[in-house]
């Protein structure tokens, strides 16, 4: 059965300037002009408050920033609350510390170590899938709410092994509210554009303040949320050590220079794994399964190719290379509602672009959701068409049009273990059940920290009678 691609019906089309403009300054004006789009003009510029902001729309652009220049450019300003609750890891690390510590960890998340974490893996999607299912032929949910609980037990099991109920439990809370929080706390700090060192004194304060007003009382209470949680499970697997192929096992082995990664490393890389890895999976399931419903013949084709190859089994990690279109499926959802949907870097000298002059200081956005929507470079970029993704239809693309992981080499370290947990709930989540839009909910992307839709995705799982899996 092949799939013809069709513009998704009733997809909101989100234009890559006006991503940029409610999330940078949503409620304020902006000097110069903001109406083209990035396809319009590959350069943009405007202030925000004290804050010179230029977009770049044009991947050879995108690569002089990421790859040829990447020394000239830091994560900007937004990253510092972050690193208040994450901490020092390689998301908020930057020059001589991150590159060595990017060294010390390659190893650790390397292909044959992420594939060990299949099994990890799939025990929470299973246990999922038994709670979904009640008995009863159609069963509606929420899908980002379902997703967010989810994508939360699978990362929890891979960095933990089997002993993460509790805290993920804590851990949904800290999601929910305290990303809310984060995104005004942020748009604060854009708008003001306070010095680095003053940002970074605030968030240690908030930290250690007795009492903070609305939002900083609830970044307060991720941060110690989060600490408590982090900091119990670690002196739970020193004091009593296990041989599971977990991730905190795998820093915990790490060698540097003056003998184990430091624990404190170890916290803040692991608490980046849990909370940032989660919410961006979380948001791209969500935006699949709605992508999905919408191209039924996509949708068609993923299901036969995971019967064929499943057989209504439990997968394994050799099935993952066996199962090319469903992964298509994830990888094209990433092209069409990129989680992160903007890539924020600030000059740290002064720079020069195709002749645009741009001053040390100056924040420089790519926008992704516009990059990846761009005719230029994808063609019919409205359609959803998984086809891109097949081996003999991805060669030759620009490297830098394809952006839902960042590029250069500070690429997500992540990438590989995202794409088998996205493809192994794809799978998994399709043997007993399709998914179809409940009808009259409307979905739009709201574009926060993450690109998410605003009010949810309201769906019914309708049970496959005709499945292998329904015959087991």
């Amino acid at each position: 059965m092949s799939a013809t691609a069709s513009k998704p019906r009733e997809t909101p089309s989100l234009n890559g300037i006006r991503v940029a403009r409610e999330m940078l300054v949503k409620g304020l004006s902006i000097d110069g002009q903001v109406v083209q789009g990035i396809a319009d003009a590959d350069i943009v510029r405007w202030r925000t408050g004290r804050r010179l902001v230029f977009a770049i729309g044009n991947p050879d652009y995108v690569d002089h920033v990421l790859h040829e220049n990447a020394d000239g450019y830091h994560k900007s300003m937004e990253y510092e609350l972050l690193r208040a609750v994450l901490g020092l890891n390689l998301f908020t690390d930057e020059d001589e510390s991150w590159r060595y510590h990017r060294m010390l960890l390659n190893p650790v998340m390397a292909k044959r170590h992420v594939r060990d974490m299949c099994d990890l893996m799939i025990d929470p999607i299973e246990r999922f899938l038994e709670q979904l299912d009640d008995g009863r032929e159609r069963i509606e949910l929420e899908m980002t709410g379902a997703m967010t609980e989810l994508t939360l037990d699978v990362v929890g099991a891979a960095l933990f092994g089997h002993q993460f109920g509790e805290v993920a439990r804590q851990m949904k809370k800290v999601v929910t509210s305290g990303l809310r929080s984060a995104e005004i706390a942020t748009r604060l700090l854009m708008v003001t554009a306070p010095p680095v060192w003053l940002t970074r004194a605030i968030a240690g304060a908030i930290h250690r303040a007795p009492y903070l007003p609305p939002p900083l009382d609830q970044l307060q209470w991720v941060m110690r949320t989060v600490d408590e949680a982090v900091w119990g499970l670690i002196n739970e697997r020193r004091g009593n050590p296990s041989e599971t192929g977990d991730l905190l096992n795998l820093l915990l082995s790490v060698e540097a220079e003056n003998g184990k990664l430091p624990l404190r490393r170890v916290r803040d890389e692991v608490t980046t794994f849990m909370l940032a890895g989660h919410e961006t999976t979380a948001n791209a399931m969500s935006w699949m399964w709605y992508l999905l419903a919408l191209n039924p013949d996509a949708r068609d084709r993923m299901l036969e190719e995971v019967d064929t190859v499943l057989a209504g089994r439990r997968p394994t990690v050799a099935d993952l290379e066996k199962l090319p279109w469903t992964t298509a499926c994830v990888e094209e959802s990433l092209r069409y509602f990129s989680p992160a949907w903007a890539i924020p870097r600030v000059a740290i000298r002064d720079d020069e672009i195709d002749g645009h002059r741009i001053p040390r200081g100056a924040t420089v956005i790519i926008p992704v959701h516009g990059i990846h929507h761009d005719p230029r470079l994808w063609p019919d970029p409205e359609v959803y068409d998984p086809s891109r993704f097949l081996a003999e239809n991805a060669r030759g693309r620009h490297r830098s049009a394809y952006l839902p992981f960042g590029g250069g080499r500070r690429v997500c370290i992540g990438t590989s273990f995202a794409l088998m947990e996205s493809t192994l709930i794809t799978a998994m989540m399709s043997q007993r059940f399709v998914y179809d839009l409940v009808p009259g909910h409307p979905v739009e992307p709201e574009a926060t920290l993450t690109l998410r839709p605003r009010r949810g995705i309201r769906m019914v799982a309708r049970r496959r009678a005709d499945s292998p899996a329904a015959a087991a």
